[in-house]
């Protein structure tokens, strides 16, 4: 499912996600796992929520605050975890902070240039019951294959 971004909503993105970057280098120790520039990858979940937000047609989340909220969206009383990436095979990688309290949905993007592939979607419990725990240096993520997640069109 594709999702087109115009060109003004590319920059609310990428002010957005230059905020919550600023602000959370003044509260938090980055825990960062990816070797992406920090700002950008701000910028790329921005820009996934802003997607998918536009898809579902609720309100992105626009709050800055002192600590990351696992939540980024909710549609129709669920909680939703949006997962950005540029990668077109991307897995999708969960921290275990979300095993102890997990959202109802999480969504898998690919973002390119002016747009954002809604790749597909699971619930959180099948998640869990699914996915692999690959441990890691900084944050151990559970993993789950891209070819395991729903498909948007699917999506109830």
């Amino acid at each position: 499912m594709r999702v087109m971004l115009n060109r003004h909503e590319q920059l609310i993105c990428e002010v957005m996600g230059t905020v919550r970057r600023k602000n959370a280098m003044q509260f938090n120790s980055d825990h960062q796992v990816s070797k992406q520039n920090p700002y950008d990858m701000d910028i790329d979940g921005f820009t996934g929520e802003f997607a998918v937000a536009k898809h579902l047609n609720v309100m992105v989340d626009t709050t800055i605050n002192e600590k990351k909220n696992p939540i980024d969206l909710i549609w129709n009383q669920k909680t939703i975890d949006v997962k950005s990436s540029r990668n077109p095979n991307v897995d999708m990688h969960v921290t275990e902070f979300h095993k102890k309290s997990p959202c109802d949905l999480y969504i898998q993007v690919v973002l390119h240039e002016g747009y954002a592939d809604l790749i597909g979607w699971i619930d959180g419990k099948t998640l869990f019951e699914k996915a692999t725990l690959k441990p890691h240096s900084i944050r151990s993520s559970y993993v789950l294959p891209q070819e395991e997640l729903y498909a948007m069109e699917d999506f109830k």
